[in-house]
Protein backbone atom coordinates (compact mmCIF):
# COMPACT_ATOMS: atom_id res chain seq x y z
CA UNK A 1 0.00 0.00 0.00
CA UNK A 2 1.69 3.59 -1.08
CA UNK A 3 1.91 6.09 1.22
CA UNK A 4 -0.51 8.53 -1.02
CA UNK A 5 -2.90 5.44 -0.85
CA UNK A 6 -2.92 5.56 3.36
CA UNK A 7 -3.15 9.20 3.55
CA UNK A 8 -6.11 8.91 1.66
CA UNK A 9 -7.65 6.80 3.82
CA UNK A 10 -7.03 8.65 6.80
CA UNK A 11 -8.72 11.44 5.47
CA UNK A 12 -11.45 9.16 5.03
CA UNK A 13 -11.22 8.03 8.84
CA UNK A 14 -10.76 11.04 10.22
CA UNK A 15 -13.74 12.83 8.27
CA UNK A 16 -16.05 9.89 8.68
CA UNK A 17 -15.18 8.67 12.56
CA UNK A 18 -13.80 12.42 14.05
CA UNK A 19 -16.12 14.37 11.75
CA UNK A 20 -13.21 16.57 11.08
CA UNK A 21 -13.79 19.24 8.22
CA UNK A 22 -10.59 20.25 7.56
CA UNK A 23 -8.40 18.88 5.17
CA UNK A 24 -5.84 16.56 6.49
CA UNK A 25 -2.50 17.72 4.67
CA UNK A 26 0.46 15.66 5.70
CA UNK A 27 2.37 18.78 7.38
CA UNK A 28 -0.73 19.43 9.57
CA UNK A 29 -0.08 18.82 13.06
CA UNK A 30 -2.54 16.75 14.99
CA UNK A 31 -2.91 18.48 18.13
CA UNK A 32 -2.07 22.35 17.03
CA UNK A 33 -3.74 23.05 13.52
CA UNK A 34 -6.44 19.80 13.77
CA UNK A 35 -7.55 20.59 17.09
CA UNK A 36 -7.84 17.13 18.50
CA UNK A 37 -7.71 16.73 22.25
CA UNK A 38 -6.72 13.81 23.98
CA UNK A 39 -9.95 11.85 23.49
CA UNK A 40 -10.22 12.79 19.92
CA UNK A 41 -6.35 11.54 19.31
CA UNK A 42 -7.03 8.26 21.19
CA UNK A 43 -10.34 7.94 18.50
CA UNK A 44 -7.82 8.37 15.85
CA UNK A 45 -5.51 5.68 17.14
CA UNK A 46 -8.38 3.28 17.90
CA UNK A 47 -9.68 3.56 14.16
CA UNK A 48 -6.51 3.37 12.58
CA UNK A 49 -5.80 0.50 14.20
CA UNK A 50 -8.87 -1.46 13.58
CA UNK A 51 -8.87 -0.12 10.04
CA UNK A 52 -5.31 -1.65 9.69
CA UNK A 53 -5.54 -4.52 11.57
CA UNK A 54 -1.96 -3.29 13.42
CA UNK A 55 -1.25 -1.93 17.14
CA UNK A 56 0.21 1.34 17.74
CA UNK A 57 2.49 0.75 20.91
CA UNK A 58 2.73 4.18 23.35
CA UNK A 59 6.24 5.01 22.06
CA UNK A 60 4.53 4.92 18.47
CA UNK A 61 2.08 7.51 19.57
CA UNK A 62 4.55 9.91 21.19
CA UNK A 63 6.52 10.08 17.84
CA UNK A 64 3.34 11.22 16.18
CA UNK A 65 2.52 14.74 15.85
CA UNK A 66 1.88 15.31 11.78
CA UNK A 67 -0.21 13.31 9.46
CA UNK A 68 2.72 12.46 7.38
CA UNK A 69 4.00 10.53 10.89
CA UNK A 70 0.74 8.81 11.49
CA UNK A 71 1.06 7.92 7.53
CA UNK A 72 4.67 6.89 8.28
CA UNK A 73 3.78 4.87 11.32
CA UNK A 74 1.34 3.21 9.92
CA UNK A 75 3.06 2.41 6.71
CA UNK A 76 6.24 0.83 8.81
CA UNK A 77 3.74 -1.19 10.61
CA UNK A 78 2.03 -3.11 7.34
CA UNK A 79 5.80 -3.39 6.14
CA UNK A 80 6.29 -6.12 9.42
CA UNK A 81 6.14 -9.52 9.26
Amino acid sequence: MSVDEILGQVRELAAERLELSVELRPESRLIEDLGLDSLRLQALAVEVENHYRICLEPEDEESIVTVADLVRTIAAKLRQP
